[in-house]
């Protein structure tokens, strides 16, 4: 039977960690291997109109780019090139994802359409135990209200207010809400980056850049136990 040392150098340092300060802590889980993955744009049934499933979507491994260009599902439009991008090296332990696009609008039946531009989700792993890191930006995102029955007049775009920081909420009148920067660690260190997670006012989920990578141990550091 064998045992891959490496994998638990997590589990380890943590534990050493915590005694050296004279507290317990926990032990934190490794990937067995590095992995990422990136796509522009995924959501929910909007309404029982479409379903997006993470488009481009890139993963690792094998890792590696993949661009759409242009995109016309049902309220999800945009002409511009889609593209998501995931690399990593197995015997070093990293991993690294990226996401990005132009524009993109999302239009609502009966409520209106978002259009956001510079889209941009990153993250990179670094080795276990280290921590990944990531960030995320977008440049504007603008709401247009559907016009109301006439002779009322149509009501103006609405310029949201893109906070800067991490996991910052935004509440858009009649869209719903928008999470800017949303980022979370799993028990593991993968790390998740959207540049905007929006939930719709029914509800509904439309993420918009998607980075994710974890690191794992490096597999030159690993040694082999042989027990009979």
């Amino acid at each position: 039977m064998r045992l891959r040392i490496g994998l638990r150098a997590c589990g380890m340092t943590a534990a050493l960690l915590g005694t050296t300060l004279g507290v317990a802590a926990p032990s934190q889980a490794c990937n067995m291997a590095p992995q990422a993955e990136a796509y522009v744009v995924s959501a929910q049934a909007l309404g029982g109109l479409v379903k997006v499933d993470p488009t481009p979507d890139s993963k690792f491994p094998p890792g590696g780019t993949k661009t759409v260009a242009g995109l016309n599902l049902g309220p999800i439009a945009t002409d511009a090139t889609l593209t998501a991008t995931t690399a990593g090296d197995a015997k070093a332990g990293t991993a690294s994802a990226s996401a990005t696009a132009d524009h993109l609008t999302l239009n609502i039946p009966l409520v209106g359409s978002l259009v956001v531009t510079a889209i941009n989700a990153k993250c990179d792993a670094p080795a276990a135990p280290g921590a990944a890191t990531g960030t995320s930006t977008i440049a504007t995102a603008t709401f247009t209200p559907v016009a109301p029955p006439a002779p009322l007049p149509p009501l103006p775009p609405v310029t949201v207010t893109i906070p800067t920081g991490v996991n910052q909420t935004v509440a858009v009148p009649s869209l719903g809400s928008i999470v800017f920067n949303k980022q979370s660690t799993d028990n593991d260190g993968t790390l998740t980056v959207e540049a905007a997670d929006i939930t719709l006012a029914g509800g509904q989920e439309v993420v918009l850049g998607f980075a994710q990578c974890g690191g794992a141990a490096p597999s030159t550091s690993s040694s082999q136990h042989h027990m009979h």
